[in-house]
């Protein structure tokens, strides 16, 4: 099957019909700077489109999203939330239920951006029978601000700096080894890195962990990241 490259488009050549749905989807989709749009071939297994909006919001360039496949996705995603969502979305590309009208599913999730900012977007999946096709038609709105807003009235807000982490301080030692945890470093390999002992370099992951008051390594390099300690 021979495919070409137009401004984040993969070309079907022998399917017109499908090449031109994607050609009018790309028209709709470049006029909102602010809603990521992409279409997913389930039976072909890739991306045939996503519009630049994922570049104006989260800085992603188009074409890495369509080569990364789901799998780019997926590793942008929060730690604590990444596993459920690819299940789900996993689930629905690969057992899709038959129908002739379009089955829609919504979720929200925490994504980073290029700049490891954290936004909380709501996706909303339809599943459509195209000709020889199945299609996954994805919308993806930003509602980081409506996050925010809800925090006012007492809703605890996942992407905003806790009032205690703003007053956290870590010296200098635990800022490398909190930067070498990021890096996705062992305790072994920070300790040889930063010529300390493995049970001083698990002492300072330990500390670390009490003072942002979280369980694990994920939840840790989330909270830090939110107080622009990363």
């Amino acid at each position: 099957m021979s495919e070409n490259q137009e401004s984040g488009i993969m070309i079907f050549q022998n399917d017109s019909n499908i090449k031109t749905v994607v050609r009018q989807i790309s028209y709709y989709g470049e006029k909102n700077k602010n809603l990521m749009i992409s279409v997913f071939d389930i039976k072909n297994n890739k991306f045939l489109y996503c519009n630049d909006s994922f570049k104006h919001v989260l800085g992603y360039n188009t074409n890495d999203i369509i080569r990364g496949g789901w799998e780019f996705w997926y590793k942008k995603i929060d730690p604590g939330e990444a596993r459920n969502i690819r299940n789900k979305i996993n689930f629905l590309i690969q057992k899709p239920h038959p129908g002739e009208t379009a089955e829609v599913f919504s979720f929200n999730y925490h994504i980073k951006d290029i700049y490891t900012k954290w936004y909380l977007v709501s996706h909303e999946l339809s599943l459509y029978h195209f000709k020889q096709h199945l299609i996954a038609l994805n919308y993806l709105y930003d509602i980081s601000q409506k996050e925010r807003i809800e925090y006012l009235f007492g809703v605890k807000n996942p992407i905003l700096p806790d009032k205690d982490n703003e007053n956290i301080t870590i010296s200098k030692r635990e800022k490398e080894v909190l930067l070498l945890i990021a890096d996705g470093l062992s305790s072994k390999q920070i300790a040889d890195e930063l010529y300390i002992s493995n049970h001083t370099a698990i002492t300072h992951r330990k500390n670390l962990i009490e003072k942002f008051k979280v369980r694990n390594t994920a939840q840790l390099i989330r909270e830090a990241s939110k107080s622009i300690l990363l």
